[in-house]
């Protein structure tokens, strides 16, 4: 692995060198702008970021020792780029977790504390103020917690970096645990500037600082993930550009806040995994895309989870009267032990998509096969590897290269490979030191993932160990639970996995309903589920369940835990509104009805009559009825004092709850208001309250009265 900057196309050795060149070099630059969903901006420049990275490694340094790891757990915003730089100023190893919700349990944040250790948390004050640590676990809750927006940035002056050496860790990247407990990635200083360099390779991003021009980019991935982080905060810093940034909940209450940014500032580069794609898409109009200017966005990323062509083509015609040009794509593969970005193109360009034969996917052999042809399967390119990084396609059981168009394992080699798990040395001789034909001679990375080169190109096929075998055959799960949503309009996400039979591996099909058709008839999408996988896949399942929308196991980054879907599906604990299984005659199956709607809220007319417990005690009857319908729950299912928790809410059903009750009573919620009252009283008299406070605001000014009027005017927006 390359130690000489010079190696890597880069000007510094470590990310401490890196931040401090730009400081000096340009401390006026801004770096990041923070859009708040209220709109309200906040600004770092280098210079700025530079001086609270330091006042936070003062800190740290008196109360740490190098090497030690140090949690950052953080909401959206700019002080975890402080906080970032200031473990790495420190000599600290920073490890991002998961945002924190508020008044909830954090499981994923207990499995990290457990793994690493850490000496203590850095946080925000807001944090703090809403994060309840009594309710959380003893390991959580005995760590020291520390609020690094009160810290005055004048604390670093003066203050010089600890010095680290390029082949030192950097930070700790934990991994979603789609297919298994969060493990620790440790990446090198090396490592990201070597991927930082195969990303400006592969972005075909030019230093123009000459000339006064930087690349402008905007974001709204999480920074606890591998994406956001190294894509969206230090990538940017690598070739001195500006990122503007938005807070995920922003995007998935309103996906268009992305895209209308981005043609504010005349980004020229920007990117989401897939769904992110297609919720623009789902979630705009044409009347609003015609009011964008997406002809400056040069290169739209899109990886982190499998590509569909057909998100491409819709997201290309629904945003071509806005200037988007279908030729900035950039379809890329890519995963945290790798650092980030494995494989891509050189520059944006026509997506390459290529139709393949199904049944011979099955028999590990990508061949080429007409687009028209009944078992075509369309699969679309990730490019190859970049800045001198090694892919291969081998023999999972024989360790044996594959020829061109052979399916098998993928493998990495190169200064973008990581240096294994934290603390996991039996697991990392495995996966991280693979050698072909076992000889010991050259080491790869074993990703896990499946696929095969084309004309010198990746084609990614799925996960390993989720390949679903039948009578010989493989077959790849993503590729069942789209046949299953392309089905019916009713068809939301699923998982789709074997379970052992009388005879032999049976096919299982979970699937959300979509909120939107909860009323949809559970029989007919039944049988359009199964009529479609027989007839694509030459399958049979042993059952098909509907489930409740977002009751299906997903991780933190929105990837599907199939392996926990088939363990609560063992276990009777799915939550089914519609099922059918094979001995059942004629697929006919008894589904429980949907409770009636809730009627329109009567208690918005009389705000000024009713006490507020009078009030709460309505909010709470109408609220009951209301969630009963919109989870699709049966009637009496839900009580006062139901936790929310227990209705499988993430945070996109939370930002959207958040907003359709906006909509209904005229206030503006928090996005996570849900997450912080844990049942249907608590949110009652949250409500009430907010809606007396409208109320008497109303009255103040002169405007007194009625509901239309709170909302219309939006007074708590």
């Amino acid at each position: 692995m390359p130690s000489n900057p010079i190696d890597r196309g880069m000007e510094w050795c470590t990310l401490t060198d890196m931040l401090e060149q730009r400081a000096r070099k340009h401390p006026e630059r801004v770096a990041f702008v923070f859009e708040e969903e209220s709109g309200h901006v906040t600004e770092y420049s280098y210079a700025k970021l530079d001086a609270r990275a330091r006042a936070i490694a003062a800190w740290l340094v008196e109360r740490t020792e190098p090497g030690d790891r140090v949690l950052l757990v953080y909401p959206p915003g700019l002080e975890f780029i402080a906080a970032f730089f200031g473990c790495a100023y420190a000599g600290v190893l920073p490890v991002p977790a998961t945002y924190p919700k508020p008044r909830r349990p954090m499981p994923r944040l207990d499995s990290i504390v457990a793994d690493c250790h850490p000496r203590l948390v850095l946080t925000h004050s807001s944090t703090l103020d809403g994060l309840a640590l009594e309710a959380q676990s003893p390991a959580i809750r005995d760590l020291t917690w520390e609020a690094t927006d009160h810290l005055a940035s004048s604390m670093g002056s003066g203050f010089q970096p600890v010095g680290r050496e390029p082949r030192d860790i950097a930070f700790l990247q934990y991994t979603s645990g789609s297919t298994s407990d969060p493990r620790g990635v440790m990446v090198t200083h090396d490592n990201l500037l070597h991927n930082m360099c195969a990303i400006c390779e592969g972005f075909a991003i030019e230093n123009n600082e000459e000339n006064g021009l930087f690349p402008i980019a905007v974001f709204w991935l999480p920074a606890y993930h591998d994406m956001g982080l190294i894509g969206g905060i230090l990538s940017p810093i690598s070739v001195g550009g500006t990122s503007y940034l938005l807070a995920p909940t922003t995007f998935l209450r309103r996906p268009l806040r992305w895209l209308e940014l981005l043609s504010r500032v005349g980004a020229e580069i920007s990117g989401a995994p897939n769904f992110g794609y297609k919720l623009a898409v789902e979630k705009s109009t044409p009347a609003e895309r015609a009011e964008l200017d997406l002809s400056s966005w040069r290169l739209a990323f899109c990886g982190a989870e499998p590509i569909h062509p057909d998100t491409l083509n819709d997201f290309s015609e629904a945003f071509a009267d806005s200037g988007f040009r279908r030729a900035a794509f950039y379809p890329c593969y890519g995963l945290a032990e790798v650092t980030l970005l494995a494989s891509g193109g050189k520059g944006p360009s026509e997506p390459s998509i290529l139709h393949v034969d199904r049944q011979e996917l099955g028999n590990h052999r990508g061949v080429r096969i007409e687009s028209s042809h009944p078992r075509a399967q369309a699969l679309v390119g990730c490019g190859a590897p970049r800045n001198g990084n090694t892919v291969k396609i081998v023999d999972p059981q024989t360790g044996t290269e594959c020829d061109e168009g052979g399916v098998g394992e993928i493998w990495v080699q190169g200064g973008s490979v990581t240096q294994g798990y934290w603390k996991q040395d039996e697991l990392n001789q495995e996966i991280f030191r693979a050698s072909l034909n076992g000889d010991g001679q050259e080491t790869f990375l074993r990703t896990g993932d499946l696929g095969f080169f084309y004309e010198g190109e990746l084609y990614v096929t799925g996960r390993l160990k989720d390949v679903i075998i039948i009578r010989g055959r493989n077959h790849y799960p993503h590729d069942i639970e789209r046949t299953a949503q392309l089905a019916h309009e009713a068809v939301d996400m699923g998982a789709a996995f074997s379970v052992e039979g009388e005879r032999e591996e049976q096919l299982v099909v979970v699937h959300q309903l979509r909120r939107e058709h909860r009323g949809a008839d559970k029989n007919e999408v039944l049988r359009a589920v199964r009529k479609s996988i027989v007839d694509e896949h030459d399958l049979d399942p042993l059952a098909i369940l509907l489930i409740r929308p977002v009751s299906l196991p997903i991780t933190s980054s929105g990837k599907v835990q199939r392996r926990l879907c088939r363990e609560q599906y063992l276990a009777g604990q799915l939550s089914v509104v519609g099922e059918w299984t094979n001995h059942v005659a004629d697929g006919v199956c008894n589904i429980e009805r949907a409770a009636a709607v809730a009627g329109a809220p009567s208690f918005l007319e009389n705000l000024g009559q009713a006490t507020p417990d009078a009030l709460a005690a309505e909010i709470q009857e109408w609220l009951i009825a209301w969630l009963t319908e919109r989870a699709n729950l049966n009637p009496g299912t839900m009580t006062a004092t139901t936790p929310f928790a227990e209705l499988g809410i993430d945070s996109l059903t939370a930002v959207e709850i958040s907003q359709e009750l906006d909509q209904v009573l005229g206030l503006r919620l928090p996005p996570m208001v849900i997450w912080s009252c844990p049942n249907p009283e608590t949110l009652a008299h949250y409500l009430a309250e907010r809606l007396v406070a409208n109320r008497l605001a109303l009255e103040s000014n002169g405007t007194a009265g009625a509901s239309s009027s709170v909302r219309d005017r939006g007074l708590d927006r």
